[in-house]
């Protein structure tokens, strides 16, 4: 029993330090540079709200985000004025990166969608592509412009079953004209020339209510030599 209350506070301390420095994810197509940001989601000081803009900090944009349960939880924006159909929920973190890693864990819960995105370095930051998931597909596409200006293509698409009670492991890769999406054992590619752009707001979108997010990490990266 001494030996384990001793044990005590290393184990903690061996915690803390994953938490904080977590370990990059076997990869494809790249290889981690530098951590950038590492967030557990189960404190709402993770959302940067209050933050200046242009600072860094992941920014719980639009509709209404949380901590339930130890993570991140997103209700999607009702319909406005300014927006009649509503909008999915956002949550982004700024930054300025070319080639870039992203992990994390998120469950669908009731949402019927949720995503994994990158905006450009433009003023306002137009989309430039993101992952899909839903309980029965997953596709990569390729995005331009922004509000009503929004256009996005499909470019690859996987009809698969996604539980949406259970939490699922996602890495995505950007390198290059390169996509890749790993949510669990299934991989997906798309390549396309926009994604060669810097990325601005890195981040994970939600429709509906009860989608969540914990455990998110972000590297710079570059090319597998």
């Amino acid at each position: 029993m001494k030996t384990s209350l001793l044990l005590l506070p290393l184990l903690l301390a061996a915690h803390l330090a994953s938490a904080e420095n977590p370990t990059p994810p076997p990869t494809q197509i790249s290889e981690a540079v530098t951590l950038i940001a590492a967030e557990k989601f189960d404190k709402a000081e993770a959302f940067a709200r209050e933050r200046q803009q242009g600072t860094e900090g992941w920014r719980a944009g639009i509709g209404k985000w949380s901590i339930v349960d130890g993570a991140a939880y997103a209700i999607q924006e009702g319909p406005s004025e300014k927006r009649p159909n509503g909008h999915e929920a956002v949550c982004e973190h700024l930054t300025d990166l070319g080639d870039l890693i992203l992990t994390g864990e998120f469950k669908l819960g009731p949402s019927p969608q949720v995503g994994f995105v990158c905006r450009d370095t433009n003023s306002p930051n137009n989309h430039l592509g993101r992952v899909v998931i839903t309980p029965t597909a997953i596709w990569i596409q390729k995005m331009s412009g922004i509000a009503k200006e929004t256009r996005r293509e499909e470019l690859k698409k996987i009809e698969v079953k996604i539980d949406p009670e259970a939490w699922h492991r996602i890495t995505v890769e950007v390198c290059g004209d390169r996509w890749v999406a790993r949510i669990d054992d299934h991989v997906l590619e798309g390549s396309h020339e926009r994604f060669k752009d810097r990325k601005g707001r890195v981040g994970m979108v939600a429709r509906g209510e009860g989608a969540q997010f914990r455990n998110l990490a972000l590297w710079s990266a570059k090319p597998k030599s």
